[in-house]
């Protein structure tokens, strides 16, 4: 099979279409969610997939959406500008309403609640479902104004809109929304995404992978076996060893991609290493050992943690930041190349 010239992957950006790796039974949840309009909280680390997944799965359930990214979003004024636009994105008729043009007017002192009627009743006048999807949610949080309370407010108690809540601070979901018994909204659901599954995972790289001519058989289940499955982490190692393989080199593909991708990351990961605190270090160390219960005795009395309050603060300090990850009944480094990195530096393996 002839080689083809353009690489079959994509990194960087949410994936769509054909980069799309399919995971049923997450889309499931999110199309339940729509269908019993449920408040839905996702959270998942970084480069876990939230946006593609979300994205991917409204665009097919043929429901109207809006998807509102928040990460440039810093004051109240930036963020009732943003939905105003989205507002008339969704119904364009609406600029015609003089309730509108007149929150147009003076978006920046905007009431949040008659945004949100006006939203409500064009939903009501369209006889349709909607969803508004908060991605990056966390960005809210840190608003001087409580305006994460005033949101909660003015979506209490109403029906026809379901909000999608997108972060990879669980910590934050769990702070305003709360759980179980103490949940804000009465339908409310928490879901955390996890890696991708390996069978729908080795299969998209198999198939990609031979389109290019690549068909080592044996390729699509090493490159699962550094990454785990973790989406963006897959994706990019997949973008390096197709890079390689057009460019004419055709050995020891997985082992040059890998190191590749470790001398490119070797000043980031260098300068973060720098800046974690002692403890920090000490536990990352340990677990990159293979070690995987760092609030033991054993691992504090191995990794000088002092404490068993010092080792369980440190893990909730970088499961919050996003280092850690808890499966398995264990902690693990969530990223698989920081991992590799840290483990050659250290001499681990």
């Amino acid at each position: 099979m002839s080689k083809i010239y353009a690489n079959p992957f994509s990194w960087g950006e949410p994936v769509k279409g054909n980069h799309y790796v399919q995971r049923p039974d997450d889309q499931a949840v999110i199309l339940s969610s729509i269908e019993n309009q449920i408040y839905l909280l996702l959270s998942g680390p970084r480069g876990i997939g939230k946006t593609s997944l979300l994205t991917f799965t409204l665009d097919k359930s043929g429901t109207p959406f809006i998807h509102l990214d928040l990460r440039f979003i810093v004051r109240r004024g930036e963020l009732l500008d943003l939905l105003l636009r989205a507002l008339e994105t969704s119904f364009p008729a609406i600029k015609m309403d003089k309730g509108f043009k007149a929150l147009i007017d003076d978006s920046a002192n905007a009431n949040l609640t008659r945004i949100f009627d006006l939203w409500y009743e064009s939903v009501k006048g369209s006889s349709k479902k909607f969803v508004i999807a908060w991605d990056e949610f966390q960005h809210l949080a840190k608003f001087k104004e409580d305006i994460v309370r005033e949101l909660k407010v003015c979506l209490s108690g109403r029906r026809g809109i379901t909000h999608m809540f997108v972060t990879h601070r669980k910590d934050i979901l769990v702070d305003e929304f709360g759980t179980n018994k103490q949940a804000f909204f009465k339908n409310q659901e928490y879901f955390e995404l996890g890696n991708l599954e390996q069978k729908a995972c080795t299969s998209y790289l198999s198939k990609r992978f031979r389109r290019m001519g690549l068909s080592d058989f044996d390729l699509p289940e090493a490159v699962y076996k550094i990454t785990a499955g973790q989406p963006l982490f897959t994706q990019r190692l997949s973008y390096t060893i197709s890079q390689i393989w057009l460019e004419g080199t055709t050995t020891r593909l997985l082992q040059r991609s890998h190191t590749k991708l470790l001398k490119e990351r070797n000043i980031l990961f260098t300068a973060l290493w720098d800046n974690f605190g002692l403890n920090e270090k000490r536990l990352l160390l340990g677990l990159a050992s293979g070690y995987s219960r760092p609030t033991e005795l054993e691992f504090i009395a191995k990794f000088e943690l002092s404490a068993t309050s010092t080792a369980h603060n440190t893990v909730l300090k970088l499961v919050k930041e996003g280092w850690l990850v808890n499966r398995d009944e264990g902690y693990h480094i969530y990223d698989p190349l920081f991992l590799s990195w840290l483990q050659n530096r250290e001499g681990l393996i």
